[in-house]
């Protein structure tokens, strides 16, 4: 897929958590073909560097891979520091990694089985923005970017951790690009619909599927475009923005 010459990201240096596959790797591709320097993070270190290898050799690209659990408390200094040890600068957030819908009801969920959603949704990308900022103050295009949810916009019913989270993440996002456009870091999110992953239980993709207006569900590569937009120069005056990339599905109530 071609690109324009505004959406170069030579030089620039990006940090993607979940990227060991599914849109975290096509995030990591679509960037390394712009490129990118890449810090890439996820727990499975040998999915990880299988996808550092295959950029390296297909792309050219310099990249770091960490195995990381993006909770932990070391995380974020030590996924920061790589990119500052490596290449002493920082300019692209990514914040993909998450977790997925668990379909219980309110009277089978408990406040409880909401931490590990916001955990990792919320918290850790706060954490991981946080040690980044004075960093991201140094770039002359900083970027941090949240992929989100068509159902933090509009919630399906039932997986209360994922809704309420990806709803918390976006009510974040709003939150750091009102306090960081003084720094002019622009702060934005993604809001996809169904996307073709591992992540997307076979049932819950057979009934997107009927519902999603143009028919099919989105293609990793297809979220990962939007990416390359906000984190290029094209995307210099948007900040405090939520673009969906559903396929029509919230023209529709989904």
């Amino acid at each position: 897929m071609g690109y324009p010459t505004t959406h170069r990201l030579d030089e620039r240096v990006a940090l993607v958590t979940g990227a060991a596959r599914g849109m975290g790797a096509a995030h990591a591709r679509t960037l390394a073909a712009l490129g990118a320097r890449l810090v890439l993070t996820d727990l499975d270190q040998d999915e990880l560097d299988a996808v550092a290898n295959e950029l390296r050799d297909d792309r050219h690209a310099e990249v770091v891979a960490i195995a990381a659990d993006i909770t932990d408390a070391d995380a974020p200094e030590r996924l920061v520091g790589a990119a500052m040890s490596t290449w002493d600068r920082l300019d692209i957030l990514v914040h993909n990694a998450g977790i997925m819908h668990d379909f219980k009801t309110l009277a089978d969920t408990t406040s409880a089985a909401l931490q590990p959603y916001l955990a990792v949704n919320v918290l850790a990308p706060f954490d991981i923005t946080r040690a980044a900022v004075p960093h991201l103050r140094r770039s002359d295009s900083p970027r941090v970017i949240f992929i989100s949810s068509q159902w933090g916009q509009v919630p399906d019913g039932h997986s209360y951790g994922y809704m309420v989270s990806k709803a918390a993440q976006l009510g974040m996002m709003k939150a750091l690009a009102q306090e960081l456009v003084a720094d002019q870091i622009l702060v934005n999110a993604i809001a996809p619909g169904a996307v073709h992953t591992r992540m997307v239980p076979d049932h819950f993709l057979e009934t997107e599927v009927a519902a999603v207006p143009l028919g099919r569900l989105a293609e990793p590569p297809e979220i990962a475009s939007a990416v390359a937009f906000l984190a290029s120069d094209g995307a210099s005056f948007i900040t405090g923005q939520t673009i969906p990339v559903n396929g029509g599905a919230l023209l529709v109530g989904i």
